[in-house]
């Protein structure tokens, strides 16, 4: 019997990038424009948010017209050489950098260099559609990240949460037992505790994400409520995991640092 789960593998953010790529590409052979360039730019604009692919569409088309720009000059000056890409990519990234448009180095030079190969008369007119074949992948991604399966992070929020609170009962447990008994810190327990750091970012950084989705979608009260509920519980441990820090700072022969982390051992043991 086939286990059809394990083939269950597409995200909604696979299935944005292929339907931008497939529209993208049509549009461009429909006007009979080269699409290669079109596809790369929407492949790399699908964001986990339509604020965010908005917001870098337009820090990404000036910084494709950078790459493109000096694509068409080095291959007007040198040809198509190895130099010619190693001036390109370096040319271009020091430009983005320089101007802060960090969000389109990526794009910008890979449009730069995609540009060589394809480009060999005719430089302004050329740098002109490949500019619009940008323009066409940035604007179809941005449209099918608005439209196409609107995110909803609350449920991994939620999900995140319940294993986190399993995690921090854990390690409160095992330092307990170490206060407790006057042993040493374990190494586990301190790469246990590093690890309850990293997944409240992580899910902080989920927040993020919903708050920003609320300005392109419509969501319920009920929906809004159940966030805000989340999102209390982890500001709650959020300020937990801070005391089982300063648990973290006790040895087994001295005091806690304050008389909450004394009543943590206390419980605990």
């Amino acid at each position: 019997m086939i286990n059809v789960k394990k083939f269950n593998f597409l995200g909604g953010r696979i299935i944005k990038t292929g339907i931008a790529v497939f529209l993208t590409a049509l549009i461009c052979q429909s006007i009979g424009w080269p699409y290669m360039l079109a596809v790369i730019t929407a492949i790399v604009t699908i964001e986990p948010t339509a604020a965010d692919s908005i917001k870098k569409a337009f820090i990404r088309f000036p910084a494709s017209a950078i790459g493109a720009a000096f694509a068409m000059l080095y291959t007007f000056l040198l040809g198509v050489t190895p130099l010619t890409y190693m001036l390109v990519a370096v040319s271009t990234i020091i430009s983005c950098s320089k101007l802060r448009l960090h969000a389109g180095t990526l794009v910008a030079t890979l449009t730069g260099v995609a540009m060589l190969t394809i480009v060999h008369d005719h430089y302004f007119i050329s740098l002109l559609i490949r500019l619009a074949t940008t323009s066409i992948g940035l604007l179809i991604s941005s449209l099918v990240n608005i439209i196409v399966l609107p995110p909803n992070y609350t449920p991994i929020i939620t999900r995140k949460i319940q294993n986190l609170s399993k995690q921090m009962s854990s390690v409160l447990q095992q330092r307990g037992v170490e206060l407790s008994q006057v042993h040493a810190c374990h190494k586990q327990t301190k790469l246990q505790f590093q690890l309850l750091s990293a997944e409240i970012e992580k899910i902080e950084t989920l927040c993020e994400y919903q708050r920003k989705e609320w300005k392109f979608h419509h969501f319920t009260r009920t929906a809004m409520r159940k966030f805000h509920y989340e999102y209390k519980k982890l500001s709650l441990m959020r300020q937990l995991v801070y005391h089982i820090g300063n648990l973290f700072a006790c040895s087994p022969a001295s005091k806690c640092k304050t008389s909450s982390d004394m009543g943590y051992i206390w419980f605990l043991s």
